[in-house]
């Protein structure tokens, strides 16, 4: 069976820990959507969804 590769509207699992990584150097979210190649809403909305009960980013 051949699979299908994933679509480049998502955010791959390196996106997920480059964003974790800047959070954690204080970097602006613009700078790390800019990085990563992906819009500033798709950076927040990764943030709200995948937040720890205290408030940090679980990539």
């Amino acid at each position: 069976m051949i699979e299908k590769p994933i679509s480049r509207r998502y955010l791959t699992q390196d996106d997920r820990i480059e964003i974790a990584d800047g959070l954690a150097r204080n970097e602006p979210v613009t700078a790390i959507a800019a990085r990563i190649g992906k819009s500033v809403q798709t950076v927040y909305r990764e943030m709200a969804r995948n937040r720890k009960p205290d408030g940090r980013y679980q990539p």
